[in-house]
């Protein structure tokens, strides 16, 4: 995690430095006291606020961690940081909702230069190949009519399937992401925003395609979302999505790796709910993390 914002304070921000510092050798409590001093020299400072978070819950330290996270949400409603998935983490709030958009956007315009290259060379990301492998045996011929591609992200998928589609527009929250898609000249229009924004805005029985390659790993509960999937898609059109596995009881949990993994179940009673029916599922794994392959699942919903 990187602090990238300055308090403001010369000193503090010099006391924040030698913090990092003392992290990264791993010394949490020393590092963990300089923040504090920092802090209080500068005590409306989110980011410090977030990063003395970090370290307690690093340390061990559940209880001071969640009070410092809560102090970095009140200072920054909308969450850049990302102290409210933290929160979820700790079991002190509901994990639905917990992952904030501004957290999400922020967090792509920092990582999207590196992106493609983190994602599909680091990871092994094979997101958009998995949708394509799906989804090829359900069309013959393989052609479709207009697609949306929500969470877009840098075009990954726009890539995939652009030449078998008519036309196809995009969504992102990320603005630095939505740039790089736009010089590859693959849509034919882009749109900043969250994906349940974009979807409620798209007429009835528009589009023929829906695409969500590692989308959902940062949205709970979906039920809005297949709602108005359903609704977008003309009869017979097809949504295709990859998501992390979880096969737990619950119906999503927010894991370890601060992303959501959704179970079976739910996405079927979502789905059943929506009025869609599940043509495909498979358990594949999308990326790997350290080395080995994250459950997974692709599915493909179709609008009957």
């Amino acid at each position: 995690m990187s602090y990238p914002r300055s308090s403001g304070d010369i000193i503090a921000d010099r006391r924040f430095a030698y913090a990092m510092s003392y992290k990264a050798e791993g010394d949490l409590q020393a590092a963990a006291e300089l923040v504090e001093q920092a802090l209080a020299s500068v005590p409306g400072w989110a980011t410090g606020w977030f990063a003395l978070g970090d370290l307690l819950e690093s340390a061990g330290r559940r209880e001071a961690a969640i009070a410092a996270y809560r102090r970095c949400l009140d200072i920054d409603a909308v969450d850049e940081a990302g102290a409210g998935a933290r929160l979820a983490r700790l079991g002190a709030i509901e994990a639905d909702g917990a992952m904030a958009p501004a957290h999400v956007a922020a967090l792509f315009d920092d990582y999207a230069d590196r992106f493609e290259a983190s994602l599909v060379n680091g990871l092994g990301y094979r997101g958009p190949a998995l949708l394509l492998a799906a989804l090829e045996p359900l069309r013959k011929p393989f052609r479709f009519g207009h697609a949306l591609d929500l969470g877009c992200g840098t075009g990954l998928a726009g890539e995939a399937f652009r030449a078998s589609c008519a036309s196809i527009e995009g969504v992102d929250l990320s603005a630095a992401m939505l740039s790089l898609a736009r010089r590859k000249g693959l849509y034919d229009r882009l749109e900043q925003g969250d994906v349940a924004t974009f979807l409620e805005g798209r007429p009835a029985q528009s589009a023929d395609l829906l695409l969500a390659a590692d989308v959902f790993v940062y949205l709970g509960n979906l039920e809005a979302i297949f709602r108005q999937a359903a609704r977008v898609l003309a009869p017979g059109g097809l949504f295709a999505f990859s998501a992390q596995r979880w096969d737990g009881p619950e119906a999503f949990i927010l894991n370890h790796d601060m992303r959501y993994a959704h179970s079976h179940a739910a996405i079927a009673a979502w789905a059943g709910a929506a009025g869609l029916a599940i043509a495909c599922r498979n358990d594949e794994w999308a990326r790997r993390d350290r080395g080995q392959p994250v459950p997974g699942m692709v599915a493909v919903l179709e609008r009957s």
